[in-house]
């Protein structure tokens, strides 16, 4: 984290906009989003299971890919946002 990125609150409760609340909110979305996979993931695996052994074992493998795939495409949307907002920060032009 560099120096002058705010902390989630101070950037949220600064109504000029002129702190940027993503590289900080990126960090707590990325972890909730992760919990998120996994909680999913397990709760279809253990749904399926209680419907077949075979429906089971397609989730666990389908269900691994897709967990991966979406942790995957979730890491590259906030690698996105925050590479533009650092990219605005770096160019920002004070008056």
């Amino acid at each position: 984290m560099a120096v002058n990125e705010p902390g989630v609150l101070t950037a949220l409760t600064d109504l000029d906009f002129d702190r940027f609340a993503t590289p900080a909110v990126a960090r707590l979305l990325y972890v909730v989003g992760i919990v998120l996979i996994v909680v999913g993931y397990v709760g279809v695996v253990l749904v399926t299971f209680s419907r077949g052994f075979g429906l089971g074992i397609a989730a666990l493998v389908g269900g691994a890919v897709a967990a991966v795939f979406s942790l995957l495409l979730l890491r590259v949307v906030l690698e996105f946002l925050v590479a533009v907002v650092r990219l605005s920060q770096r160019t920002r032009r004070e008056p």
